[in-house]
This record gives C-alpha cells, structure tokens and sequence, in this order.
C-alpha cells in the first residue's frame, strides 16, 4: 500500500512538473514570436492563453499517459524512452494545431508558429529534466576514489557498449583510463568523452603513464592472428587481458562488462571463421524428427544443442553413458526447447534400436557415437571393431529400412591413411555409408571428416590447462607434433551445414547418394607451440618455472594429420569451408571405385573376427582388407602407457625459457 501510495505521488509530482513546463515554453513562445510586445487579448491572464494553456496542459499530459512515460524510472532514461515521449508530444501538438485552426469564434487562440515552437520547446525541456536525473545519479557517484582503471583495446560498437555501462553504473567503480585503436584516423578523437591515446602498440607505455590495472579488448570480431598480435603486443605491460564474445553470441547482441573474459588459448589459434546458411539448415531440420547417437558426448551434446535451436519436431538423443545422457538432460531442462526423448542405449543394440527406429520414426540422423581413444583402442582392436563398425553398419541399416532421409556419419581426420586401429575403423566407417548407399537409394548417407576439436574430453587444451593449473610439467609425446585444431561450435556448425548440401554424388549405375565431406580445418599447429602458448597465457608470471616434457608417442600416434587418403582428392561444394572427397585412379576421380574390392565379404569376416575377439593381428591384418590405406603403428617409438609396451628410453625433460624451437635438451 505504502509503495503504491509512493509511486502515485511521483507520478504526480512528475505531471505537475511537466504542466509548469508545458504553460513556460507556450508563453515563451509567444514572447518570442511578438518580442517581447504582446498583445493585450493574449497576455498571460488573458482568457485566449489561459484556454489555450489549460487544452495544451491536457493533450501533453494524456499524450504522456498513453506513452507510458509516466512508468520511465528518470535515473535510467536513454534515447527510446526519450523518443516514446518526442512521439506523445508531436501527437499533442498536431491535436492543439487542430483545435487552433477549427476554434469555433472564427479567430485563432494562438499564431500557429507559436504553437509549433511552443511544442517544440515544451518537447525538449521534459526529456531534458528527466535526462538530468541520470545525469544527476551518474554524475554523485563519479568522483567516488579507487575502483579499478580500464584501458580499452578497439573503440567500436563494443567498446561504446562497456563506456555507456560504465557511466551508468557508477557504484562499480570502474574508470576508463582511455583507448587504443589502430586506425590512425581515430588518433585524438574520443568516445564518450574517454581520448583515443595511440595504437595497440603504445600498450605498455600506456598502462604505465596511466596506472591501468588491466586491459580490455573490445574487438570481439576479431580473427585467431588479430588477437595473437594484439596479445603478443599488450603482455609486455604485465596486466591482466580480458576480451569479450562475439556480440552475435550475446544476450540481444549487447555486451557488458559481465561478459568479459580470461583470453582463452582458443582465441590465438587462428583458422577461418566458419559461416553457416541457416535458410539451408533451417530446411532440413525445423519442424523435423531427428535422432543423435553419442548425444551426451563432446561433439555429441553440441550437435543437440545446436540441432535444438532450429526447433525440430522431436530430438531422440542416444547415449549408452547414462551419466552423459542425465547431465545433458539437465542442460535442456533448463533452456524453452523441451521435445526430447532420452535413450540410455548401446548402438550395437540391434533390436533396441530397431525398435527405437519404429517409435519415434526419425528423418535425420546424426552418428556421433565412436570410441575415439586412440591408444585404447589400439590395445583393444575388438572393441574399436565392434563400436565403430559393426556399430555403424548396424544403425545405418536400421536407419535406411525405417526410411530415414539423412544419415550423417561424424569421421576423423584420423581415418586419413590410417596408422592406428581407432583410425581404421573410423575408414571402415565411411566405406560402410559407401557400400550402402546404392541398397538404399533413399537415404543420403553422409560421413564429415575434420580434425580436432578444442574443449572436447580428449582434446589436449583441457589436459595441457590442468598440468600448467598444477605447476607442471606440460607433458607432450613428441617435439615435432602438429594437429588440426577447430572450436567444437564450429565444427558443429560446419557438420549441420555440410548435412544440408545438395553437393553429393550419385553411384553409378543405381540411385543411392554417398560423400564423404571434409571440413576446412586450417594450418595445423605444432603441439610444442600450443603448449609454449598455454604457459605464457595461463602462468600467470611463473612461466619459467614450468617445463615440458616429452613423453614418447602413445600406441596409434602419428606426428602427423592429414585430410585426404591417398588415392583421393577434393572438389569444392558450395560453401568455402567444406570440400567433397573423391577417388581418384589413373587421372579420373568419381566415387564409384572408391570401396576396396570383395569390400561386403572383408567387412563381414572383420565383425566375425571382432565378434569372437580374434587376436590383434588377425584384426589388423582384416581391418587393412578394408581400408588398404591403413598402415599398422609402429611399437618401436612408444612411450609409456598401461598395457602398452615398454618405452625404450627415458624421456627429456625442456625447460619453457630461452628454449629455441627444435632444441629439447635437458633443462639446466
């Protein structure tokens, strides 16, 4: 009661302000228009001006009642609530420009530009007064000592955001020292009164001529070597480095400073950003039944996410790890997308997933469940066999009999002339799809092959984070190492794009359509400099006191990724990022001679082998049957790893300073 009663005297308090300033600027108007002279009939008093002030009076204030500009709180004004009461008071003027112009004594209350300018003027000083109350809060607080001092990297529609917020929340105690901006056009110029001082190489000079505590950067557009040389240039002033997301990623694309950020290794690994047609997505999946196997992995529970934002029908996710399965419905349980079912469920499940199929009828399918560990699986070439091929074989097929439209299989560079199991049988895999597809002419099987992605359970950003967090060392297994790296949301982005392109390849002599895709991963990075790089961002100063030390190669590592096989080579599809593999013999590339010869009959003695868990090198020996390309590891370089065989040597230890690229002595 005590709050309404509050509120209705503010109210009132603010219509009584706005009447004073309604009847000054109309009679200042009129000052104006004769000079000073007024005429006797239309003095202040006089029944003329007084008819006129009281119809203006009630045409302003119903104006602004109707506009709600009554509710506006005055500390927060900005420009939509000063334009919702410009419009009220042009609706009122053209009102009291009628009743002037039709006053039925056949005589004007007042001269028409009086009218105008009155409204005009009367329009002004009301977005004035209450504009004086934020200026006014903002204003008490900006004096306050201490808080922390910003400097600023860009002086775009970012870094506008961050000034215009911290101007209006005074009480956080922030104080923008200045800007940086590499646009020689911008030097002196200022944003919201804060100078434009140099350029992003003036940095450090100025971090220390104006005592900031930490830098941030507003440039959340920027690519992986933008940010690597706007990185290498400002820690030499030995602050902290905050960035912001894409502004595209935000909340109604406005950013604040609760969005700002630790700079992640992710943001200096440069590769192309990935740009994706949502028409085209949008078309296959809004409205759709889709169903996503190893949905509570990495790349898994991304695909649901991404998958769920386009508003399917139904998302079926599939997962035999329950705990995955549980902790992604927990994520969804919480966001507006509620059309899912859970499946806790092996893929090698024949009639579970045949009756899964006849439930709930999908008509896309992504297949993200895989063992992926590739030194696990070198040492349990059976299991790798079962899960990623018969695995495979079995769901395809239950897939295409309940008339599924696309089948989108998620490969591996490591399926690239393989060298280790997990590889071969991801090769196998992407054969499968082949050797289906003209059975099932329609279903569009689809396998995408990329690289790494970073942030998955088995990626080395996370590994690499915990060792530096424990004061290391950063193990690697070999100096020379290099790996394709891509952001997993990319990658997602990428693979729901390369599901939607009408690019593949009709077999010849039948119907069905296969491809394998490759997604543009890049230049890979050498491992010893992500590790060198994480250090530097993440030590916090004590750089020189973590090492990194060379483990040997895991069973299955290769030093080196590739995208294409031998044999193959690439043709472009209509997006930038993704290209379409095809086999090439004898100067001709097509698809219809890319599956090895007697490829059903290998593959059925593969999964009879697997079945009864033939030795490894029965298993090796069939899988290259399969996948002719793949090329056994070689045992001799391997480190240490349960169950593998013994190391032959003991690893180095490098010390992280003063340590050129390609020295890996001991440290000293």
């Amino acid at each position: 009661m005590k709050a309404a009663l509050k509120l209705t005297r503010r109210r009132l308090l603010a219509m009584a302000i706005d009447a004073i300033i309604i009847v000054v600027a109309y009679y200042a108007a009129l000052l104006f228009r004769f000079a000073g002279d007024i005429p006797a009939e239309l003095t202040f008093t006089s029944r003329h001006f007084v008819t006129f002030a009281a119809l203006a009076i009630v045409a302003h204030l119903v104006a602004n009642w109707v506009g709600s500009v009554y509710t506006i709180v005055n500390r927060y004004v900005g420009l939509s609530q000063a334009l919702r009461l410009g419009e009220g008071s042009l609706i009122a003027v053209v009102v009291l420009f009628l009743i002037t112009a039709g006053w039925p004594t056949g005589r004007h209350l007042l001269p028409f530009s009086v009218v105008i300018v009155g409204g005009v003027g009367a329009t002004i000083a009301m977005i004035g007064v209450r504009f004086y109350g934020r200026v006014f809060h903002e204003r008490s607080l900006s004096n306050v000592g201490g808080g922390k001092r910003l400097l600023l990297v860009g002086s775009g529609q970012a870094a506008d955001m961050i000034v215009r917020e911290i101007r209006r929340n005074p009480a956080a105690r922030v104080h923008v020292v200045g800007l940086v901006d590499d646009d020689p056009a911008l030097a002196g110029m200022r944003l919201q009164s804060h100078p434009v001082l140099g350029t992003v190489e003036d940095v450090p000079r100025l971090v220390a001529e104006y005592e900031a505590d930490e830098v941030l950067v507003c440039t959340p557009s920027a690519t992986a070597e933008q940010m690597s040389r706007i990185y290498r240039l400002v820690k030499p002033a030995g602050v902290p480095i905050k960035t912001l997301p894409d502004l595209s990623q935000l909340v109604d694309g406005a950013a604040t400073l609760a969005d700002a950020r630790e700079l992640h290794i992710e943001d200096l690994l440069g590769r192309p950003k990935a740009q994706t047609d949502l028409a085209d997505i949008t078309a296959y999946l809004r409205g759709r039944r889709v169903l996503v196997t190893g949905a509570g992995g990495s790349i898994g529970s991304e695909l649901v996410r991404q998958i769920a934002s386009f508003l399917p029908a139904e998302l079926v996710l599939v997962d035999r790890d329950e705990s995955a399965l549980y902790d992604l419905h927990e994520q969804l349980r919480v966001s507006e997308f509620h059309a899912y079912t859970l499946v806790p469920a092996s893929i090698l499940g024949r009639a579970k997933m045949e009756q899964v199929f006849v439930k709930h009828r999908p008509e896309v399918v992504f297949h993200a469940a895989a063992f992926k560990h590739v030194p696990l699986m070198e040492l349990h070439p059976d299991q790798a066999v079962l899960n990623n091929v018969k695995g495979t074989l079995m769901l395809a097929e239950a897939a295409a009999q309940a008339g599924v439209e696309r089948f989108v299989n998620i490969s591996t560079d490591k399926a690239v002339d393989p060298v280790n199991v997990m590889g071969a049988t991801k090769r196998v895999g992407e054969h499968v799809l082949h050797h289906l597809a003209p059975r099932y002419p329609r279903t569009r099987f689809v396998s995408v092959r990329f690289g790494n992605v970073l942030g998955s359970r088995g990626s080395v950003i996370p590994i690499f984070r915990r060792q530096i967090e424990a004061g290391g060392p950063v193990t690697i297994t070999h100096p020379e190492m290099t790996r394709y790296f891509m952001m997993i949301e990319e990658a997602v982005q990428l693979v729901l794009q390369a599901a939607a392109l009408d690019d593949l390849p009709t077999e010849t002599g039948a119907q069905g359509h296969h491809g394998t895709l490759i997604l543009e991963m890049g230049a890979p990075v050498p491992i010893m400099d992500l590790a060198r790089k994480m250090i530097d961002l993440m030590a916090n100063g004590h750089a020189d006191s973590i090492g990194i030390d060379v483990t040997g190669l895991r069973p299955g590592e290769k030093l080196h990724e590739n995208l294409v096989c031998r044999g193959e080579s690439t043709s472009p599809t209509k997006h930038p990022l993704i290209k379409l593999a095809r086999y090439c013999r004898d100067e001709t590339c097509d698809e219809s001679t890319a599956l090895p010869p007697d490829f059903a009959r290998d593959l059925e003695r593969l999964i009879a082998l697997a079945d009864r868990h033939a030795s490894s090198q029965e298993l090796m020996a069939a899988l290259k049957a399969c996948a002719p390309t793949y090329e056994p590891f070689d045992w001799a370089g391997v480190g240490t790893f349960p169950g593998a065989r013994p190391a032959p040597c003991v690893a180095p230890t490098i010390p992280f300073i003063d340590r050129p690229p390609g020295h890996w002595g001991r440290s000293s």
